[in-house]
């Protein structure tokens, strides 16, 4: 049986833990995102005016897009799970005494 403390020391390391994986996806989704964004300046500016290398339009297309759909999936995700969340209770119930039938 762990202390309250210890209870509370292992949630609160298990919400860190889990801020930080979602910032890794974050930091990882915005530079797939910068990749496409460049990837498709760089098309831009160097094989537009012949139509030349079209291939990557849709590769920077999917780069740029794609982090979109990871942050929204992570924002719906978390905005359901604090809803769960919320409907547990955060501390315990008081202990109703026994009725004394005695009188």
């Amino acid at each position: 049986m762990g202390s309250l403390k210890e209870e509370r020391d292992g949630s609160f390391r298990d919400e860190q833990d889990r801020v930080l994986k979602k910032r890794i996806v974050y930091i990882w989704s915005l530079m797939v995102l910068v990749m496409g964004g460049l990837t498709l300046g760089w098309w831009e500016y160097e094989y537009h005016p012949t139509n030349s290398q079209l291939w990557m339009v849709p590769f920077g297309l999917i780069l740029l897009v794609t982090p979109l759909f990871v942050w929204f999936s992570i924002f719906v995700s978390d905005a359901c799970s604090l809803s769960e969340v919320d409907k547990i209770p955060m501390v315990s119930q008081p202990v109703r005494p026994v009725p004394d039938d005695s009188v």
